[in-house]
């Protein structure tokens, strides 16, 4: 049982590549993201979908080297190349893009993506100590709740924000009981196994139906032991 809810994960990628074809022609508004330090949370409080973007692979890394310095890392120049050849679905389904200043690398490349798709970047503090740090964060927080109310029209009221974060808090948590099964010894999941997991959980559509998978395999692993 665990083995095909496992590869359902697989499938994830496909099923919302299909799924989001049909919200988008109903005028569902998509928002790619790059880093986890993107606040989805917002995102889905302004009724958009958030969806991890392609920048994994080698195949579109000579086209971004037209555009890109070529001593920049694989991993901005296969993203930004994903994007200028147009092979990677989520990038094109994507209203905007919400960009990071984690290196000067992604900082150029979001520089350039904009001639491709509206981006916002933000900037994140660089000591995690600090009280100036947090009043940076806060403040970029509120520069992009400004800007998704602004680019879909709407207005992200208190509720929408609380709603988000339980539903994000379950994701992630019920992430970390699957990782934390694999402290057993032996552990249940081999790591490409658990990688295959916790990297497609990152292209879903649906929040809570990946809370749901999460749950399931978490609960049959159980059963296994």
């Amino acid at each position: 049982m665990t083995k095909s809810l496992i590869e359902s994960f697989m499938d994830i990628r496909g099923e919302t590549v299909s799924r989001m074809l049909e919200v988008k022609k109903k005028g569902a508004k998509v928002v790619g993201v790059y880093c986890t330090f993107c606040p989805n949370e917002l995102i889905m409080a302004a009724g958009a979908i958030p969806v991890g973007l392609c920048g994994t692979k080698e195949d579109p890394i000579p086209a971004a080297e037209e555009v890109l310095p070529r001593n920049l890392c694989a991993l901005i120049k296969s993203s930004y190349g994903f994007g200028a050849t147009d092979t990677c679905p989520f990038f094109n389904f994507s209203d905007l893009i919400i960009g990071e200043t984690t290196c000067d690398g992604k900082k150029k490349m979001f520089e350039i993506m904009q001639d491709l798709k509206p981006v916002h970047v933000m900037q994140l503090p660089h000591l995690h100590n600090e009280g100036a740090s947090f009043e940076l964060w806060v403040d970029e927080l509120r520069k992009l709740k400004a800007r998704l109310e602004k680019d879909f029209d709407v207005e992200i009221k208190d509720e929408d924000i609380w709603e988000a974060i339980d539903l994000v808090n379950q994701e992630k948590r019920a992430l970390k009981e699957v990782s934390d099964l694999n402290q057993m010894d032996p552990p249940p999941l081999s790591g490409l196994d658990l990688l295959t997991v916790i990297w497609s959980s990152g292209f879903t559509y649906d929040r809570k139906e990946i809370v749901d998978r999460l749950n399931k395999i978490k609960d049959a692993l159980l059963e296994e032991q």
